[in-house]
């Protein structure tokens, strides 16, 4: 049944690696089950497959889709989309994501409330399957076992940065161009499997180049992930000769690069059309060495730690570290096997590429000048490591009997769903739920002028600050942070909780007077206080 299923599963064949082409695929599961009954089995299997990889991010991220919150970005967005267009466009454009802004404007445009953002959610969800359903059949065009390709496929949907994109509604987009980037490696090999067909292999170069510029004008990091399905093909592509495969290698980076190059050409002239107006945050790295010291000491962990967050607090640092170390471990077991058992020239190509490839799919965040280690930017490079993690771990326990092999898997794939979920839940939803929800309560008690000339009530909302915070673990803007914390903030949360709470009333904002600031004016009276600092009460360990 095994080589059905993988006839039903597989994308058309690439150039890379020990691969069989569809054509001798078909024949040989034909040759071996030739009764018809076979088929309509081997595609109940496959649906029911798709339906898995689906299911699972459906399932791990359902409590953190459908929590009534948003994030600092959301509020404005959601503002500008249908009182400022272009606003949304222009700023994203400023830091060479034009087309970005043009998906943002898009979808905030089609959503009216702070609860209909759980439809971006849940799309960020049904990507983050699709993403698995396509890692999977690609990795078993490749060449890699049925368990240990859908081991990759299940976590990569839950690593940190998945979990990201779950929780932002801003965040789908990010899931598009890993998607987008999967497809432009597939048309390169498309090209270079062309031969001498000189009209199909300009034609796969050209769409190829398209998707990857498209990629970076979206989001220049999860463009990268055009690395995880290269990792993927070279990992097994175990019977190529050295000097081949090298060279395939470098053709797949310098393409990357190439695009790359071209996207920000293009952002150049649009600058200096006067189209868009570049943002200060678009500049290159200078100081190489402390850049790659930072990388090492704050990147890399994040990456290696796997399902265990970072923490700016050092909360838990002795776990975070213990499983970046393991992980390292697992890594350099993997490595020393590879050569062990498939020659120097073989384990060489293999430890370049474990060294490289993850340093080359965090190059968007390696060339920028800024030095802020968010797990959303480091998608491509968690994947890759992931990639090399699953292969090492079934070298290394190739000769353990399945029950025991299968215990190990249900082990990560658990432990991946349970931290996925809770991180998700209880370290994005439920904490900006909570500065919602008393956003939201403040609204609820301002009673607006039924007659023209009647007072306007007066609304202060006291700014929170970093130690009001509802959660002991906190890393960056992404897990356990505020929103409020902020000058701005605050108040585009509260037009939009008036908003939700009035969608009948016209130019709202006129009928009452808000302001805000880090403690209560004095001997000034207001008719509602948001005491922003009541966060606290909230607090849970997790």
């Amino acid at each position: 049944m095994r080589s059905v299923e993988k006839t039903i599963l597989a994308p058309p064949a690439i150039s890379s690696g020990p691969t069989i082409s569809a054509s001798s695929t078909i024949s040989i599961s034909v040759d071996r089950y030739s009764t018809a009954a076979v088929r309509p089995k081997a595609a109940t299997h496959a649906w029911m497959l798709a339906v898995l990889l689906f299911l699972v991010p459906l399932l791990a991220y359902w409590p953190t889709t459908f929590h009534d919150y948003g994030l600092r970005d959301d509020y404005s967005n959601l503002r500008e989309a249908h009182e400022e267009p272009g606003k949304i466009l222009q700023f994203c454009a400023s830091h060479a994501r034009p087309v970005y802004g043009l998906l943002l404007q898009a979808s905030y445009g089609q959503t009216h409330s702070v609860q209909s953002l759980q439809w971006m959610r849940f799309a960020s969800a049904l990507l983050l399957g699709l993403l698995s359903l396509v890692m999977f059949r690609s990795l078993r065009t490749f060449g890699w076992s049925f368990s240990t390709s859908l081991c990759f496929a299940l976590l990569v949907a839950l690593v940190p940065s998945a979990q990201v994109i779950a929780g932002w509604a801003i965040g789908w987009p990010y899931a598009v161009t890993a998607l987008l980037a999967i497809g432009g490696f597939f048309a390169a090999e498309g090209a270079l499997a062309a031969g001498n067909s000189r009209r199909r292999t300009i034609v796969q170069w050209l769409t190829a180049l398209g998707l990857m510029v498209l990629c970076a004008l979206i989001y220049q990091p999860s463009a990268l992930f055009y690395v995880v399905p290269l990792a993927g093909a070279l990992i097994v592509q175990r019977d190529r000769a050295a000097a081949s495969s090298w060279k395939w290698l470098m053709t797949h980076l310098g393409f990357v690069i190439v695009s790359l190059a071209l996207a920000f050409g293009l952002m150049s002239l649009l600058y200096a059309s006067g189209l868009f107006i570049k943002s200060g945050r678009v500049a290159f790295e200078t100081h190489w060495l402390e850049k790659l010291f930072w990388f090492v000491q704050q990147v890399v962990p994040n990456a290696l730690s796997v399902f265990v967050l970072n923490d700016d607090n050092g909360r838990d640092h002795a776990l975070y570290f213990g499983g970046a170390a393991l992980a390292g471990c697992i890594l350099v077991a993997g490595c020393v096997l590879e050569w062990r058992r498939h020659g120097r020239a073989r384990g060489l190509l293999w430890t370049a590429a474990l060294c490289g490839l993850p340093l080359f799919a965090c190059t968007a965040s390696l060339v920028a000048s800024e030095r802020y280690a968010t797990y959303r930017t480091i998608f491509a490079m968690s994947a890759v490591l992931l990639l090399f993690l699953v292969a090492s771990l079934d070298a290394l326990t190739k000769n353990l009997d399945t029950s025991a092999r299968r215990l190990i898997a249900s082990i990560l794939l658990t432990t991946g769903f349970l931290t996925a979920q809770h991180h998700a839940y209880a370290l994005i939803a439920v904490t900006q739920g909570n500065e919602w929800q008393l956003i939201t309560d403040g609204a609820k008690r301002v009673q607006l002028p039924r007659h023209p000339g009647e007072a306007k009530p007066r609304i202060f909302a006291i700014a929170s600050a970093p130690a009001d915070r509802s959660t002991a673990t906190i890393y960056h803007d992404e897990f356990g942070s505020l929103s409020t914390n902020s000058e701005w903030v605050p108040k585009e949360m509260f037009k939009r909780a008036m908003h939700d709470l009035h969608p009948e009333v016209a130019n709202l904002e006129t009928r009452y007077d808000f302001s805000e600031g880090k403690t209560l004016p004095v001997a000034q009276r207001f008719d509602v206080i948001i005491d922003l600092h009541q966060l606290h009460r909230f607090y849970s360990a997790n």
